[in-house]
């Protein structure tokens, strides 16, 4: 099993711990290379932290809009804590893999990209942190490994695990660089309704309008 990661223009803007990229078992069946890239497109200062990566079966869900985000999605939402997801759905029922994509979190117009090799018809989910956020993220819900090059404009979501009070103390990237701080709350993954200016976030420095992220899935071999 072969998972590589390639950085362009990517700018380490927030101290999260490094974590090693993980893979399980591998497959029975010949597998597909595919590189994925994430640009960070968000017209605010809202670093992008690597994602959490899950390889799955058709029957598997990692995450939902309208439904509550696990305990590991919130983890990446609230704190690009990775160690806490890639564990978590690495012993999960019909997934295959579980690892961390990228090397770095990617600054403003920033990108990274990796590697991984996975079976044609597999599925691919993964969760990137806003990290200037309570717990807002994006990413993939599911998606379709293919044969060809697959290129989506993602917005962000609320993981709806902890209180968008916009409080420093309660952010993890450098407007707060106050990670594992949090006000809970109950709710369930929606889209994101953005920096309102509540607490000590500048929707004109933090805000963002439309889509977040770039993520482009190729397969190349």
């Amino acid at each position: 099993m072969k998972i590589r990661h390639s950085l362009a223009a990517a700018t380490a803007v927030v101290g999260l711990a490094a974590v090693p990229a993980v893979a399980n078992a591998g497959h029975g069946r010949s597998t597909s290379t595919y590189r994925v890239t994430i640009e960070n497109i968000a017209t605010g200062f809202q670093p992008l932290s690597p994602a959490g990566v899950v390889v799955h079966s058709r029957w598997t869900d990692v995450w939902s809009t309208g439904a509550p985000a696990t305990a590991a999605v919130a983890a990446v939402a609230e704190d690009a804590n990775l160690a806490v997801f890639v564990d978590t759905y690495g012993g999960a029922s019909g997934v295959s893999q579980s690892f961390v994509g990228g090397a770095t979190p990617i600054g403003p117009m920033g990108s990274d990209s990796f590697e991984f090799d996975a079976r044609q018809g597999d599925r691919l989910s993964l969760v990137s942190m806003l990290v200037n956020t309570n717990d807002a993220f994006t990413g993939l819900d599911s998606v379709r490994l293919g044969g060809g090059t697959q290129v989506v404009e993602v917005g962000a979501y609320d993981a709806g695990t902890e209180t968008n009070d916009e409080l420093a103390a309660h952010i993890p990237g450098p407007a707060g660089n106050s990670p594992f701080e949090r006000a809970p709350e109950g709710g369930v993954i929606m889209h994101h309704q953005g920096v309102l200016g509540v607490g000590d976030l500048d929707p004109g420095v933090h805000g963002w309008i439309g889509p977040v992220a770039r993520i482009t899935i190729e397969r190349i071999d």
